[in-house]
């Protein structure tokens, strides 16, 4: 086991100075009910760059950010007997952002059901939730 920690990590350093990315693509699987709907949210809210290319009708990829070394993905995939829970019960995300409070607003604006308003955690952070159509969380994260 330590051979495999050691070479895992030469293989990050390695890749961190070809790149200067700390870390590779990261890829998420949740399971939907409705794949096309749950990345038409995540393109209205977060912009997210939708491909519906791999994996046939029954898989959608959501991209958030550009595509390259450090990007993150949800896999989208369907399951008809899929039923979307409340706060908290399912995937939980977390993105960062420079402003909590503007954040805050545009989604308001855009109609997205919110949990709380941002408050401030000991930690240095300002926080609010939201879900997306399946229950999943999303944390939207800023530093004070």
């Amino acid at each position: 086991m330590n051979d495999y920690l050691t070479e895992g990590k030469k293989i990050m350093s390695d890749f961190t100075e070809k790149t200067g990315f700390k870390h590779k693509l990261v890829g998420i699987n949740v399971v939907t009910s409705d794949p096309k709907k749950l990345a038409d949210f995540y393109r209205k809210v977060f912009n997210a760059d939708i491909c519906e290319d791999h994996g046939g009708p029954n898989r959608i990829e959501i991209w958030i950010g550009e595509r390259n070394e450090s990007t993150v993905w949800i896999t989208a995939n369907f399951d008809k007997d899929f039923q979307p829970q409340t706060y908290n019960t399912c995937q939980g995300f977390e993105f960062r952002v420079l402003d909590a409070d503007a954040e805050y607003k545009r989604i308001c604006d855009l109609g997205v059901e919110v949990k709380s308003p941002p408050e401030e955690v000991p930690w240095g952070y300002r926080f609010f939730h939201i879900k997306d159509p399946d229950g999943n969380g999303i944390d939207i994260v800023a530093p004070l």
